[in-house]
């Protein structure tokens, strides 16, 4: 298979495979197959190149500058659990065209961050700092894909009643009895195509060739965990209570997803899958003959799927230990989630996540000292209380809010003007009011919240409800012990942020009076933020379906003022334009990858933007996707702002997050620092930003 530009319209191979090469975002690619199984092929080719280009990496890379905690901040471009698979003995990834003359293509492929295969097309997500698309283009183009790439699997066999509500009717369209459409679906191994949907919902393939079944008119509104499905040419298993319409042949009791585990997604793309008729469960009676040997039967691997996966600590403690202090939620406000830099786990269906605004999430925490990373508090629109359970030194960063303390006494109120850290004595109660801009805001405590993580993040997915649950009144949430973020030997962060937790403050600013623990200057709220009537530009790069809409509807996309409706939230903002974009044809478009920040165009015309807690993927085409930087701001939308999109000049859109745009014009009006060698608080948020976003995106 010969991989051509996107661009080309006539080269192909042997077998008359043609691939296109689509632009999805300023650090991200499409590439478009013929069907699913040269997606598939082209998957492992990549995967087993990327992989065996990270494993030759002669040294750790590392970031031009260093983190707070004075360690050089490694960039792991394959760090997600997508690129951990071993490799059995012997087994040589293809790397053609990967020698000692084209070692470039070596470095090109060892910068990819991410990959997300689907029914026809592979996104390849990849670090911007360290290869060009160009350049990773060339590397992919030069991988020989016509064989397969043999990779470790696991086989699992999942056992099945076949009781499903619609297994007559399917037995009916294909012209076969039920008895055997349960055979056919047995009789043939299925494999892992891709996950998406819904964490742990894996779309399966290759089974019997009879089964090409159209999805139900009208979609269940509730399918029960463990329903067993058809759709198209793909069989698979609903992992948790969903909407959905598959036809439902039966279920199984076995979990696609279980928190507990290692990988809590039981099947991983290229898996094999075998499916196992069972007879219904009879329930026993306790008292009764058969009750005495429940127990053994429940353990019994007959009824269990088989996979050689171990439970372990997926949901995860913070590192660090609780201290004795803590936050306790008076009032969450509308919503109020713990967020970090997210998670990279989309081989299992399971989206990043991560604060919607990053910079502003990592300004509160350098405010504070911690660490990049540390968990904090996300408020959307304000209107929290807040009352301390031992002192601790906190900080809001994000939306101009206003913000009081009052003491455990009730005596006069305290007010914070801006950005910064400050002391909240045990008993005290904050209060943060509604922004005057913006939507949201940060709050960071020194030593960070001891929460779980999961995946490695602590961050809440609303849609799929992976993480901590959000903030509830009456919730104590304790904090951590971390390290601070000008730790330079084990132990000084504490010493230091005990310091600053009981050191006398100036009473009439709060400020801890020793800042040795790395407190950053305070800062005055950031006046570019968007806000109700306002028209807001955002910059995008055009694609990976640009070409699905027609001239006109593209110059509707660039030309029309987009109010922020209502029905939005962290996981898009649903638009509305006077006239909606226009089609070139109502197609329907086969999953694929969607990335936070990608403008998706439902049937009705009407654009969403998709943000932090995006599905991975989706069915509607894309038509353009936001810049890092307009990503960022697109966070801080609230309902009732207006947007304008605009295309982002090549140099632009290649480079890393910036701080927000203007809301009118783009610009950042905040005057450039002196260069007198010290980082500005926002300076370091947006180095640490474009860290995160390097190393765990």
């Amino acid at each position: 298979m010969t991989i051509v530009n996107k661009q080309s319209h006539g080269i192909d191979d042997t077998s008359g495979q043609r691939l296109r090469f689509l632009v999805c975002g300023d650090r991200g690619m499409l590439i478009e197959c013929d069907d699913l199984n040269e997606t598939l092929r082209l998957f492992a080719a990549v995967k087993a190149a990327a992989s065996a280009a990270e494993s030759s990496a002669c040294a750790p890379i590392t970031t031009p500058t260093q983190s707070a905690t004075g360690q050089s901040i490694r960039i792991q471009p394959v760090s997600s659990p997508t690129f951990n698979a071993d490799y059995p003995a012997g087994v040589s990834p293809n790397m053609k065209g990967i020698d000692s003359h084209t070692s470039h293509r070596a470095d090109a492929l060892s910068a990819i961050t991410e990959l997300i295969p689907a029914a026809r097309t592979l996104f390849i997500r990849f670090n911007p700092l360290l290869t060009t698309r160009a350049e990773l283009e060339t590397a992919v183009r030069g991988l020989d894909t016509r064989v397969d790439v043999a990779h470790a699997t696991h086989a699992i066999s999942i056992p099945v009643t076949y009781d499903g509500e619609d297994l007559a009717e399917v037995a009916d369209m294909l012209g076969l009895s039920s008895e055997a459409v349960i055979a056919r679906h047995c009789g043939t191994p299925w494999s892992v195509a891709f996950v998406g949907f819904a964490p742990g919902f894996a779309y399966l393939t290759g089974g019997d060739p009879c089964f090409d079944v159209p999805r139900r008119a009208t979609p269940r509104l509730s399918v029960p965990a463990g329903a067993v499905g058809l759709a198209g040419t793909f069989s698979g298993v609903y992992p948790r209570p969903s909407s959905g319409g598959w036809q439902l042949i039966g279920h199984t009791d076995v979990p696609m997803w279980d928190d507990s585990a290692k990988v809590p997604a039981l099947l991983q793309p290229g898996d094999t899958v075998r499916f196992a008729p069972v007879r219904p469960q009879t329930p026993i009676v306790s008292g009764s003959p058969a009750s005495a040997g429940a127990s053994a039967s429940a353990d019994s691997p007959t009824n269990a799927a088989s996979p050689d996966i171990a439970a372990s600590d997926t949901f995860q403690r913070n590192a660090a230990s609780s201290s004795t202090s803590a936050l306790i939620v008076l009032r969450p406000g509308i919503l109020a989630t713990f967020q970090d830099d997210g998670r990279n786990a989309a081989n299992m269906g399971v989206t990043g996540s991560g604060a919607a605004d990053p910079i502003a999430y990592h300004l509160a925490n350098a405010l504070v000292g911690n660490a990049p990373g540390t968990p904090a508090i996300e408020l959307t629109n304000g209107g929290a209380v807040i009352q301390a359970s031992g002192d601790a030194v906190v900080a809001v960063a994000g939306a101009p809010v206003d913000i009081t303390i009052t003491g455990r006494d009730g005596g006069r109120p305290f007010a914070i003007c801006g950005q910064e850290a400050f002391l909240l004595r045990d008993g005290e109660t904050m209060t943060i009011g509604t922004p005057t801009a913006g939507l949201r805001d940060y709050l960071a405590v020194m030593g960070g919240f001891d929460v779980p993580r999961m995946l490695g993040s602590a961050s809440t997915d609303t849609m799929s409800g992976i993480g901590p649950e959000p903030l509830r009144a009456g919730q104590t949430v304790p904090i951590g012990t971390g390290s601070n973020a000008s730790d330079t030997k084990h132990g000084e962060g504490q010493h230091a942020m005990d310091n600053n937790r009981h050191a006398r403050v100036a009473p009439d600013t709060r400020r801890p009076s020793t800042v040795s623990a790395g407190v950053a200057p305070r800062e005055g709220w950031p006046s570019d933020l968007p806000s109700p009537g306002t028209t807001t530009t955002l910059e995008v790069t055009l694609g990976p379906r640009a070409d699905w809409f027609t001239d006109a509807g593209l110059d509707t996309l660039l030309e029309q003022e987009w109010l922020v409706t209502a029905q939005s939230n962290r996981v898009g903002l649903r638009l509305s334009g006077e006239v909606p974009l226009e089609r070139r044809d109502a197609a329907e478009l086969a999953s694929e990858a969607t990335v936070a920040g990608a403008v998706e165009v439902p049937t009705s015309g009407q654009p969403v933007i998709f943000l932090r807690d995006q599905p991975v993927t989706g069915g509607y085409p894309v038509v353009a996707v936001l810049t890092t930087a307009s990503l960022a701001m697109a966070g801080q939308l609230p309902p009732g702002a207006k947007v304008a999109f605009r295309v982002a000049p090549a140099a632009t859109a290649a480079t890393p997050a910036r701080h927000h745009m203007a809301a009118t014009s783009g610009t950042d009006p905040r005057p450039a620092p002196q260069d007198d060698g010290v980082v500005a608080p926002h300076e370091f948020a947006e180095r640490t930003h474009e860290q995160a976003t390097e190393a765990s995106l």
